[in-house]
């Protein structure tokens, strides 16, 4: 009988872990919006303030940011610096793929993301300090939604978590 309950307790614990490890994986995906909106407004500022073209900002951006965007701001910076062939936007795009498909981003925000680059590449610096408040705008709107799911969801991770363990433990008793 004492099996019984430690293997109840240690089901329990496992799928309770299981529900918290979710619950981490969703409040993760709207950090990395608010360090990709940090890092927007970053670019913002250096385009206006500091007058750079992207280049420039994607270096002094991409040197200050954390893995993996600092890589895509970086490879950025030296595929502007080289003259790759090819538009900016495909630029732009393909780097998204290549270095932030698993950041942990939504993916409807990583297609959102791929398409800004495909306005912000062919614009004077005015134009692109207003492309980047419109997106921030976007950015900011989806923030909101993605904040109060995550709280129902983040609570139904839990839930889940401890219900499904105590569902096994009753089965297996």
């Amino acid at each position: 009988m004492l099996m019984k309950i430690i293997g109840g307790v240690l089901v329990i614990a496992a799928t309770s872990m299981w529900g918290h490890a979710a619950a981490e994986r969703e409040k993760n995906r709207y950090d990395q919006l608010q360090y990709l909106q940090k890092l927007l407004y970053m670019l913002r500022s250096e385009i206006l303030y500091a007058r750079s073209y992207l280049g420039e900002a994607f270096l002094q951006i991409g040197q200050r940011a954390k893995s993996p965007y600092q890589e895509w701001l970086l490879k950025l910076c030296m595929q502007m610096e080289e003259k790759r062939e090819g538009a900016f936007a495909g630029m732009w795009e393909e780097s998204i793929y290549d270095f932030l498909k698993d950041s942990g981003l939504p993916k409807k925000e990583l297609l959102r993301l791929a398409a800004f680059g495909s306005q912000l590449g062919s614009a004077d610096a005015e134009m692109q300090v207003k492309t980047l408040d419109l997106y921030l705008e976007e950015l900011r709107l989806s923030m909101e939604e993605l904040r109060e799911e995550m709280r129902t969801k983040i609570r139904l991770c839990h839930c889940l978590g401890v219900m499904s363990g105590i569902f096994i433990t009753v089965l297996l008793i």
